[in-house]
């Protein structure tokens, strides 16, 4: 008789995996493929959030009729299928254990000898896997899928076997291979994001570069790659300081990725934080939106604002400013302030009318002669993405 359950750590949860279910062979495999959550198990230097495992029993075939209370499944019909079936759910269940503890990213993380990681986002299928693949062949491997980061900048590694896409047109039918088949780096234990990049493949370059970017336009890039952002009262000022870690917000341009193993050593090893540019805005507890609220806009047809109303924030979920704009979250729906709109919406503070609003517009952005209805059409705006209320 063969492996019957794998303990292992990975998300910083630990995790058993139930392979009675599966022959002695196909067991096996599984435990190779888990080899480097395995040994994070057992090194006490791994990061660790949630030391109550979790079972996860994983199947061929009919899904099990006899599940156990608090057992997660995972498999498939065909033994193709179960690796990247098992793969999914534990990532599906570690961001749900995780939800508002930490910052979820939808990224690959590789890192160099001495554990400084390299965050890398990008959008499913904008080249993360492979970069993982190419770049892991000279650093180490921290996840192709998921990075886990923590309030003091460290990373719960997730160094789960990569998935590599057979059928596009299939998303669902990937092949895994163990870190180690694949010739990837080691795993460190207790890695710490030194950098963050969002790529940007471009046949058309003659050369890769990395290129900076404005942080509003890398917060907004990076948070659709995110997971329940919203519910951290300081979501997107994490986020600010994630994509800020090594310097400048910065993408790599690049054609092919394996031309960018020297440009990604170099800049990860002189990678360092810049000072904060922007401003965080949190949300009072009175102020801020439940993060389980559903966020709504409505017509603004429908939005009529008189000239005695008073104005006010409604209730978000956090927000930034940075050259002159607003970024605020309200629920899972970022809205992207700028001119008029970002000063009311910073002034509204504390109830205002429309004139009192005009008059700080125009205090911050110069005359106008039509200046109230350019903070009527401003306020009718914020109203309606549920920004701005009636107070």
């Amino acid at each position: 008789m063969g492996t019957r359950t794998i303990d292992l750590v990975t998300m910083g949860c630990s995790w058993v995996l139930d392979v009675s279910d599966l022959d002695d062979a196909q067991a096996q495999a599984m435990a190779e493929r888990w080899q480097r959550c395995i040994a994070l198990a057992g090194d006490p230097d791994t990061v660790r959030l949630d030391e109550d495992p979790v079972r996860v029993r994983v199947y061929q075939g009919d899904a099990p009729t006899d599940r156990e209370p608090g057992v997660l499944i995972a498999g498939a019909a065909t033994a193709d299928r179960v690796p990247y079936a098992l793969s999914r759910e534990i990532t599906r269940a570690g961001l749900t254990r995780l939800r508002g503890r930490v910052t979820l990213l939808h990224a690959a993380a590789l890192a160099d000898p001495d554990g400084r990681a390299l965050a890398l986002v990008a959008p499913s299928g904008g080249g993360k896997s492979t970069a993982t693949r190419v770049l892991g062949t000279r650093l180490g491997y921290v996840s192709d899928e998921s990075v886990i980061l923590l309030l003091d900048g460290r990373i719960a590694p997730h160094p789960k076997p990569p998935s590599l896409v057979i059928d596009p047109a299939d998303r669902f039918h990937k092949e895994e291979l163990g870190p180690d088949a694949l010739g990837l780096g080691p795993t460190p234990s207790a890695p710490r994001l030194t950098a963050l990049l969002t790529l940007s493949r471009d046949p058309e370059a003659t050369a890769p570069a990395i290129e900076e970017v404005g942080l509003i336009e890398q917060v907004l890039a990076v948070l659709p790659e995110t997971s329940s952002t919203w519910w951290l009262d300081d979501g997107l000022d994490r986020l600010a300081r994630a994509v800020t870690a090594g310097g400048p917000p910065s993408t790599l341009r690049y054609a092919e990725i394996d031309t960018c193993h020297e440009l990604v050593r170099d800049y990860l090893e002189r990678a360092a934080p810049t000072e904060p540019i922007w401003e965080h805005l949190p949300a009072t507890v009175a102020d801020r939106l439940p993060a389980d609220a559903v966020s709504f806009s409505q017509d603004l047809d429908a939005v009529s604002i008189e000239e005695g109303d008073l104005l006010a924030r409604a209730p978000w979920s956090d927000a930034i400013a940075c050259d002159g704009e607003v970024l605020v979250m309200a629920g899972a729906r970022p809205l992207r302030l700028a001119g008029p709109g970002a000063v009311v919406w910073r002034a509204a503070a504390d109830p205002m009318s429309l004139d009192q609003l005009a008059a700080r517009v125009v205090a911050e952005l110069g005359e106008h002669p039509q200046a109230l209805d350019l903070v009527r059409t401003a306020a009718t705006q914020l109203v309606g993405h549920g920004v701005l209320r009636r107070a």
